[in-house]
């Protein structure tokens, strides 16, 4: 009895582990420019990151854990290298890419990359929220991404841009 006890434990946490999640990607296309091989690109850099304090749940004995709902993100200085991913990933693509300052003057590009992140503590950081949008000269967007780890932000699979990006930025750039 007590070994089949262990067996099944053992099976709960290996499916749970394997099984996780990295969460969702979702990308809409507005209007894909049809010179898509030639690019030139401006990544614009964020000012900083979001961080979600850690909130740990409660143990209620009849209940059992209840995960609490999170505070609301707060600006923080930035996290990680997620610009850098993004042009080592664009460039795969051919397209030059090049990091700017988001007040840099920007002339002769195809488009502009934007993005957002938004970061939560497990045990160490990991990205919560990312969104990349590609922008034409002429300021319309077209085409953005967003990966949201949220509807499985307790079983995960560390998710990090160097995971994210590449699903990401080919979702985006291929037709």
């Amino acid at each position: 009895m007590k070994k089949n006890f262990f067996y099944l434990a053992f099976l709960a946490i290996l499916t749970i582990t394997t099984s996780s999640c990295s969460g969702t990607i979702n990308t809409v296309k507005y209007s894909v420019p049809e010179n898509i091989a030639q690019k030139k690109a401006y990544i614009v850099s964020a000012e900083n990151s979001q961080y979600i304090q850690f909130k740990p749940g409660l143990v209620l004995p009849t209940v059992g854990y209840i995960v609490l709902p999170d505070d609301s993100s707060k600006e923080h200085e930035i996290i990680g290298n997620t610009d850098l991913v993004i042009k080592n990933e664009v460039e795969k693509y051919g397209i030059k890419a090049q990091i700017v300052k988001k007040d840099d003057k920007l002339e002769d590009f195809d488009f502009l990359i934007e993005y957002h992140d938004t970061w939560r503590w497990d045990f160490k950081k990991i990205l919560d929220k990312l969104e990349i949008v590609l922008i034409s000269p002429e300021g319309t967007v077209i085409s953005k991404s967003e990966f949201n780890i949220y509807k499985n932000k307790e079983l995960h699979n560390f998710p990090s841009p160097e995971k994210e990006v590449p699903k990401m930025i080919k979702e985006l750039l291929e037709k």
